[in-house]
């Protein structure tokens, strides 16, 4: 019943763009990209809400000319927190069907002092300590026609750890996850667009008890994910020129979350992505995101074949932003009252297929730093 008003919502939006120009013409074919452009990027770079870390941020675009993409992270925690990642990636693996790929994800994770927050729209400003060790993968096969402006995806998750079973102690826990996602990109560009609108759509789904990834230990856990809980995702991207070299980028996201849960209990069912705060500060069973932000472009078109990087960085990218979001347990006008806000400075490398991020945030409750690879939105 949401999607009708949601629909409604979006086709008044799209009216500025005439038919005539719906969608725009690619300005570059994805499918052309050169092989073998790469980005290493040693860091310091704080991650929001986890800690400082050092180590190494890579990413890898078509591969041996075979359309593959690749991606690693390797970082350790240099703030006490005894925190370390070590996680690999590979996208578009060909399956032999047309339109059809997959991605593999692995990541082996150490909280030696994790510190969360505690879910709920009036969610206070302090933290619980989390120890844990746990390895994660992910198996996503992905459908993508008309020149990737049609993207369907379903993702299995695996994860492989310890958690708190009913009496309170760590107990052994694997855990199958899965979701779908289904992505309209109306843009001039896959990777870095500059007219256009993206819609979106996601949400989870009962997963199997046993995949090829592994088995479910069918454990009973305190902060496990409910499986009778649907979280659903809606997503609509804005990309308007205001001259040649300045974009305006405008993005709003909306999650909900259905299911039945012990009475009292607060549901994180999703968190707004509000650079200003840590990840996961605000998160509740309903919420709501805007985000616009100004980029300007910087023209270099420069080839770059060093230790570290391999490819034409075609240009720095230089942003400000802004950002409100709210999360409530119930779905009326409280959802858009006494919003978060967040604002910030950033700058981005954009190489053909791969764009490097750093992103500097505030908030009414500090600063946060992101080192990342992609686009916000």
């Amino acid at each position: 019943m949401l999607f009708v008003p949601l629909l409604a919502l979006l086709l008044g939006l799209w009216a500025p763009w005439p038919a005539t120009a719906s969608p725009p013409e690619r300005r570059r074919d994805y499918e052309d990209r050169a092989p073998n452009e790469y980005l290493a990027v040693p860091a310091v770079a704080s991650l929001p809400g986890i800690g400082v870390f050092v180590g190494v941020i890579g990413s890898a675009s078509n591969v041996g000319d075979t359309g593959i993409n690749g991606g690693a992270t390797v970082a350790k925690s240099i703030d006490g927190s005894d925190i370390s990642i070590a996680a690999l990636a590979v996208q578009e693996v060909p399956t032999g069907v047309p339109h059809l790929s997959f991605d593999y994800q692995y990541a082996d994770i150490r909280l030696g002092n994790l510190a969360v927050y505690l879910p709920g729209r009036d969610s206070p400003n302090f933290t619980i300590p989390i120890t844990a060790r746990f390895k994660f993968q992910l198996l996503r096969p992905t459908l993508r026609f008309w020149e990737r402006r049609i993207v369907a995806s379903y993702t299995l998750a695996y994860f492989r750890g310890f958690d708190l079973g009913p009496s309170g102690n760590e107990e052994p826990l694997t855990r199958n996850s899965a979701s779908a996602d289904l992505l309209l990109d109306f843009t001039d560009d896959v990777v870095d667009p500059h007219t256009g609108v993206r819609l979106s759509f996601g949400t989870t789904l009962p997963a199997p008890h046993h995949s090829i990834l592994g088995d479910d230990s069918g454990t009973q856990t305190a902060f496990g994910n409910d499986p009778h809980l649907r979280i659903r995702n809606y997503g609509a991207a804005f990309y308007w020129p205001l001259s040649k070299r300045l974009v305006l980028a405008w993005d709003n996201q909306y999650f909900t979350t259905s299911g039945d849960i012990p009475s009292g209990q607060v549901v994180a069912g999703g968190s707004p992505p509000l650079r200003g705060y840590p990840e996961g500060r605000w998160s509740d069973r309903y919420g709501v995101f805007s985000g616009l932000e100004a980029r300007y472009i910087y023209p270099l078109n420069t080839h770059l074949d060093i230790v570290i990087a391999h490819g034409v960085l075609e240009a720095i990218q230089l942003a400000a932003f802004y950002e409100v979001g709210q999360v409530s347990p119930t779905n009326n006008h409280t959802l858009f009252e006494q919003m978060h806000h967040s604002y910030g400075l950033g700058a981005r490398a954009l190489f053909q297929a791969i764009v490097l991020r750093f992103d500097l945030a505030a908030s009414d409750e500090g600063v946060q730093t992101h080192l990342t690879i992609g686009q916000a939105f």
